[in-house]
């Protein structure tokens, strides 16, 4: 019998069949990896508009606030008509101001605000993913830093 060095169709068969199970496996955590990594930009986003939001009121001496509309899932800066939303599979839960036992907002509107010499309200805004993982963006008082965590 004479081998061309071409595959038989039983060895695509076999060959396609292994494919298909590896893409199978790995296709789970392939989209759990994209959810993480809207989450992450999402709360990104959110650190990036308080840190603006202080940037501005140290510019220009005065108050600043960046609001949350915890209904529609949409937050931006005060006299701003745009407003940001969440991607597909990420959403605004909630802001919690003063610290642990401070009072958290999951309705209506929640506004942090930032003071010309740099400080801000205590505040804490959560952002969930549909897959249950969830980080918060934390305003440091004294300084109103902002910064993404876990």
């Amino acid at each position: 019998m004479r081998h061309d060095g071409g595959f038989t169709f039983v060895e695509l068969i076999v060959v396609l069949f292994i494919l298909s199970v590896i893409t199978a496996l790995a296709a789970p955590s392939f989209s759990r990896t994209i959810v993480s990594a809207r989450l992450r930009a999402s709360a990104a986003e959110v650190r990036s508009t308080l840190a603006r939001a202080r940037s501005l009121a140290v510019a220009g001496a005065v108050e600043r606030a960046v609001v949350f509309d915890l209904e529609k899932g949409e937050y931006g800066l005060d006299n701003e008509a745009t407003r940001r939303g969440f991607p597909e599979s990420v959403r605004l839960s909630g802001v919690l101001f003063g610290g642990e036992r401070g009072e958290r907002v999951v309705r209506g509107d929640a506004i942090v605000r930032f003071f010309p010499d740099g400080s801000a309200e205590e505040a804490e805004v959560s952002v969930t993913a549909g897959d249950g993982g969830s980080l918060r963006v934390t305003v440091e008082p004294l300084t109103g830093i902002a910064e993404a965590g876990t």
